[in-house]
């Protein structure tokens, strides 16, 4: 997986949004008071503080001595330039069991290369809950990329919505019977066999580790508007 790999903030995103729709319109990048007024910020100090988020995280690069000092950067380890899209992550998933409900996170964005996720469909990322998906190189805290769709096979991993829950596993159909399988070889990680109460909700595309995937920092909120 690309070094590149980051998770944004929704904030850290919008951020980074407004100096790219500022860079489109006029061909130049902010200033740090232009910034302040489109962003609603109070300070120039909350400016920089994403500023330097964002510079840390491998997305802008700040000269020095010039005015207007933010260049857009996205690039892999050879250094070719890298087309980086976001992804949202929507869920927590049970690798463990279906104790783990699945609840709308909408402030939390992976940007990864678009080759990554040059597929037809929507794209999402959830996080992984529990160990039951170790042997599939799947680790509690891990993000996985699905993609949404119905059309699988056997044999696939898959995000499946059993109840009002989601999991994932690796889905086996046979002799009419769809069960999801654990990864695993610790011996207390079960089959579920789905019977009427279910949906598949996507196919896994790939694992990001956790390690990968820089936290989120967490700046004031009462200098958004």
């Amino acid at each position: 997986m690309d070094k590149f790999t980051k998770i944004l903030t929704g904030k850290q995103k919008r951020v980074l949004d407004n100096i790219k729709l500022y860079l489109d319109a006029k061909g130049i990048p902010p200033t740090l008071d232009e910034l302040r007024k489109n962003l609603g910020f109070k300070s120039l100090r909350t400016v920089t503080q994403y500023l330097e988020i964002l510079e840390r995280k491998g997305h802008i690069v700040r000269r020095k001595n010039a005015r207007r000092n933010i260049d857009l950067r996205a690039v892999d380890a050879a250094g070719t330039s890298a087309t980086l899209v976001s992804v949202p992550v929507v869920a927590n998933v049970g690798c463990d069991n279906l104790s783990v409900f699945a609840q709308e996170n909408s402030d939390e964005y992976l940007q990864v290369d678009k080759k990554i996720v040059d597929v037809a469909g929507d794209i999402v990322a959830v996080r992984a809950v529990g160990e039951s998906m170790a042997d599939a190189g799947i680790g509690s805290g891990d993000y996985i990329l699905v993609q949404f769709t119905d059309r699988v096979e056997s044999g696939d991993r898959v995000a499946a919505i059993v109840g009002d829950m989601i999991t994932v596993k690796r889905l086996i159909r046979q002799g009419g019977v769809t069960v999801l399988y654990p990864e695993s070889k610790d011996p207390k990680y079960k089959p579920i066999v789905l019977r009427e109460d279910f949906k598949i909700a996507g196919k896994v595309l790939c694992v990001i580790s956790a390690s990968l995937a820089e936290a989120p920092e967490v700046l004031p909120e009462e200098d958004w508007r």
